[in-house]
């Protein structure tokens, strides 16, 4: 019995250390007390790791008790358990079914990027630690994108599977990738997630970029917009020599956002028909009607602007089968 009250003990005092308690303290009549060491946690240092990380309050204290109130060491020590815990619990969690989640869309000047993360319920797609995670991954890609451009004067277009986005490191910390901090994601969120997909397109220095996003009200920033469609297109004018002025400039870009929505909606294949083909191709984008005035070809709204589609991507969210 004494073995076992040393065992019971022994588990007691680890389980409480864990969540922000000293150890043991005996005292003389033999009676053993948890005390709390909630008085050495200052609540400004608290509330800081807590907005740092998004970790509970109770895994907070125990990290800065732990680490003597130092919030960068209990920071990392947070991070270290959280991908730790979430490599375990992904692999838990790995058969589940994730069929919500949201597509990210982070854009700056002629350059974009468009990711797919995928989670297990339309709830956790709300999760500010989900939001996170995409903010994330969307600005992981954009980085590393925007490194690969070799040609300014063309279209230069890279996608990325589920492997590839996953092996993209962080660029603030070239040792963790984004599996590693989707795995932290896990631990933290408690669902299955899945880097489902990412593209990176950069425009002609002189040409046009532009994107949509069907939205669920979620701003992240002024550069990442979030929801369940989402598109993205490059564009550039056919005779380069000619000066654009400001108001055709305004133009065109209204015009290149409207043909994101089209292309949301309308759900077009490929720009083109196939060479040999004469009859009017409905998958290709410059055949179809355009979708706010269909009395008119995307084609011809195109041309008479001046303008010549280069690329575009469109993401559903969901439409990839898959776990």
């Amino acid at each position: 019995m004494s073995r076992l009250n040393s065992i019971l003990t022994s588990k007691l005092s680890s389980l409480l250390v864990r969540h922000g308690c000293k150890g043991p303290t005996r005292f003389p009549n033999g009676t053993i007390r948890y005390l709390s060491s909630s008085e050495k946690v200052p609540k400004d240092l608290l509330l800081k790791l807590r907005k740092r990380t998004g970790f509970a309050i109770s895994k907070c204290h125990a990290a800065l008790v732990q680490h003597n109130n130092n919030v960068d060491e209990a920071e990392n020590w947070l991070s270290a358990q959280a991908e730790k815990e979430g490599w375990a619990k992904a692999n838990k969690l790995q058969s589940r079914k994730t069929v919500e989640g949201l597509i990210g869309i982070y854009c700056k000047g002629t350059y974009a990027t468009m990711v797919e993360v995928n989670c297990e319920t339309d709830f956790v797609a709300r999760n500010e630690n989900f939001l996170n995670l995409i903010a994330n991954v969307a600005s992981t890609t954009y980085y590393h994108g925007s490194k690969s451009v070799q040609n300014s004067e063309v279209t230069t277009t890279i996608r990325y599977n589920t492997d590839e986005i996953g092996s993209l490191t962080s660029p603030d910390d070239s040792e963790r990738n984004l599996i590693n901090i989707t795995a932290a994601s896990i631990g933290k969120i408690g669902e299955n997630l899945i880097l489902r997909r990412g593209v990176f397109i950069a425009a002609p220095t002189n040409g046009i970029l532009n994107y949509y996003v069907h939205s669920t009200g979620k701003l992240i920033n002024s550069d990442l917009n979030v929801g369940k469609y989402g598109a993205v297109i490059a564009l550039e004018n056919v005779d380069k020599s000619q000066a654009v002025n400001e108001s055709s400039k305004i133009q065109q870009l209204n015009l290149s956002r409207q043909l994101c929505q089209h292309i949301v909606g309308m759900n077009p294949l490929r720009i083109n028909r196939d060479h040999d083909k004469n009859e009017v191709d409905e998958d290709a984008l410059l055949d179809q009607a355009f979708l706010l005035d269909n009395s008119i070809q995307v084609g011809e709204l195109v041309k008479r602007e001046n303008l010549k589609v280069l690329d575009f991507v469109r993401y559903q969210c969901g439409e990839l089968k898959g776990n």
